[in-house]
């Protein structure tokens, strides 16, 4: 299948703060209303994130811009590069470090697993930390989908109990941020904004 580029800046796949995280990243100096203009989000979102950007010290007011001769403005950089994935943080703002499932199993195909083949429940036991497990369900599902998306080749099909195995092909490790799956219909890959697959009517149930 030809792969269309996504051309809409990657509607439904960025949040909110990965773009603010990335219109931060392309700026020496910035304020609240450059964010606002430059990530094209509301003013309570920015303000939000950049206040928890702040306490986690990912960020340091430099300076003030003035407004009139009453109001001042903050301008703030960038003091600690986080990468190119926007930090996260819980609901009472506390800075969480594990990446997503996703972002887990991603990296864990690319760096344990260059290859080497790997099933379902390897991904998901080596990629699960103390403090977040992935499910074996939830493995599955993702290869599935990169299967389906022919970033994973399988050299062995299921038999007497065992699962399938995959290998990652080296053509498909196109950068760090991992395949993004769209409501359950596409995989699209983050790196290079393209829709590697979409699903159609008549496709297998279980690939894996």
């Amino acid at each position: 299948m030809a792969k269309k580029s996504i051309t809409r800046e990657m509607t439904g796949t960025k949040s909110p703060r990965q773009r603010i995280w990335e219109a931060i990243r392309t700026q020496i100096s910035f304020t609240f209303q450059d964010l606002e203009h430059l990530a094209k989000q509301e003013p309570d979102c920015v303000k939000d994130y950049v206040k928890a950007l702040s306490k986690a010290g990912f960020i340091t007011v430099s300076g003030a811009q003035k407004v009139n001769t009453l109001c001042a403005r903050n301008v703030y950089v960038l003091a600690r590069d986080n990468g190119i994935e926007a930090p996260r943080f819980n609901v009472k703002g506390v800075l969480m470090s594990e990446g997503t499932a996703n972002e887990r199993m991603w990296g864990t195909m690319r760096r344990l697993f260059t290859a080497q083949e790997f099933n379902y429940r390897q991904l998901a036991a080596f990629s699960s930390t103390p403090n977040s497990q992935v499910s074996e369900a939830t493995a599955r599902r993702y290869m599935w989908f990169l299967q389906a998306a022919k970033y994973l080749e399988c050299t062995a099909r299921q038999k007497r109990g065992q699962p399938a195995r995959f290998r990652l092909l080296a053509t498909m490790d196109t950068g760090s941020r991992p395949p993004a799956i769209q409501r359950a219909t596409s995989v699209i890959d983050q790196n290079t904004n393209c829709v590697m697959w979409e699903e159609k009517k008549g496709d297998e149930d279980d690939l894996v």
